[in-house]
């Protein structure tokens, strides 16, 4: 009998068991489950969280508007001075090689300075503002300060006043982040932030140094703004700056001399007036394109230290009002990119300090664009990356290496608007 042939029956595909539907465990408050335990969607916002704000590339658009007013700065400079070198130094290229040298190690700074945590200003802020006012201190001292043009404001070379302008931005932005409230109340802005700006501006007042008081305190008032001051605490701290400006009018011989002087230079040509009037003449020497580089008349010895304060004169009658425009478009850009990095970093520590560096700089060049062309009183405000000055380079450098470093953490939907 033949074999019979075994029915083999076609094999059924397993069917995997159905997970059962995960319980809810119970936790007592404030116990942390593993990781294994939690839903999937519970970590990705946190994950997005952390691939939103991790470093990229600084912003471009801060490095090479700086290089580029650097560089433009640093030919300004030159054209400047080397008439003023050459009488009183005896070189021409006295001002520009020392500048020429902190504007290397600035630099080599700034990007060193990019690379570090912005965070990790918050850590030492108040190291930093005891170092500052100490160091402001001691420039006080009789025998301790180097005096020059009746004003000590150096210690060693070095001049503190342009540690505590950068001070103030770390301090009140890394105050406001820890504890927002404390801006919406007087209290909270009397103690710190009106003590801090107090000290300032009683160890400004020993130098003295009008100009910094100035910058500082307005740096100050609008870090305060941008973390939720109320606007209608305007009214008290604009008659306290009313009243500052009387009392300093009043107090100091120099600062009424200088406010007669600005109201009408040529009044007083053989003293204050001098220097105003000659700012103002350089300006309306240049005309349209200007005199071309190098061939201006009043740096030859009739304006007094071209190469500090009144440095966009002698640019602005070399290089006309053309030149003129484009370097203050230079700065305007730079300030929309500040404040375009301030708008997206990832936390307020960092949005504040960006705009606190931006508000600086945007002070400073204004004060001294607006002394020079004679809109107010002469105060002694250096123009960023041209005037001649090493510390206040070194430190403006360094400001914008923090600016970079915080571009490197800007959210990415700020990125994709490029």
């Amino acid at each position: 009998m033949a074999p019979t042939k075994r029915q083999t029956r076609p094999t059924r595909r397993a069917v995997p068991a159905r997970r059962p539907a995960p319980q809810p465990v119970p936790r007592a408050s404030g116990a942390v489950l593993p990781r294994e335990q939690l839903p999937p969607r519970a970590a990705h916002p946190h994950a997005q969280n952390r691939a939103r704000v991790r470093a990229h590339a600084w912003d471009a658009g801060v490095f090479f508007s700086v290089m580029l007013l650097l560089l433009v700065g640093l030919i300004a400079l030159f054209s400047a001075s080397y008439a003023n070198a050459m009488f009183y130094q005896g070189s021409a290229t006295h001002f520009i090689s020392r500048q020429g040298l902190v504007a290397v190690a600035g630099v080599v700074a700034m990007i060193i300075i990019s690379k570090i945590d912005y965070r990790i200003y918050a850590r030492f802020s108040n190291a930093i503002m005891w170092a500052s006012i100490i160091l402001l201190v001691l420039v006080a001292i009789p025998g301790v300060g180097t005096v020059r043009n009746d004003a000590r404001r150096w210690l060693f070379g070095f001049q503190p006043s342009e540690l505590a302008k950068i001070t103030v931005i770390i301090c009140f932005s890394y105050w406001i982040a820890k504890d927002t409230k404390s801006v919406r109340s007087i209290k909270g802005l009397i103690k710190p932030y009106g003590f801090l700006l107090a000290a300032y501006c009683v160890l400004l007042y020993l130098e003295p140094h009008t100009s910094a008081m100035l910058i500082i305190c307005g740096t100050g008032v609008l870090i305060l703004v941008a973390g939720g001051m109320r606007l209608w605490y305007f009214i008290p701290i604009g008659a306290a700056g009313v009243g500052a400006v009387m009392v300093f009018y009043f107090a100091f011989e120099h600062v009424r001399t200088r406010f007669a002087v600005w109201l009408d230079p040529f009044s007083n040509m053989q003293d204050g007036g001098w220097q105003g009037a000659m700012g103002q003449i350089a300006i309306g020497s240049g005309g349209l394109f200007g005199q071309g580089l190098g061939n201006s008349v009043q740096k030859q010895l009739y304006l007094p230290e071209p190469q500090n304060d009144f440095i966009f004169a002698i640019w602005c009658e070399e290089m006309g009002l053309v030149g003129a425009l484009l370097v203050i478009a230079l700065f305007a850009y730079l300030i929309y990119r500040g404040f375009r990095v301030a708008r997206a970093a990832p936390d307020k520590f960092g949005c504040l300090m960006a705009t606190g560096i931006t508000i600086k700089l945007a002070i400073q060049t204004l004060m001294n664009l607006f002394v020079v062309t004679g809109i107010i009183p002469v105060t002694g405000a250096s123009l960023p990356f041209f005037s001649y000055g090493g510390t206040a380079l070194l430190l403006q450098l360094g400001e914008m290496g923090i600016l970079l470093n915080i571009s490197r953490y800007m959210r990415a939907q700020a990125r994709q608007e490029e």
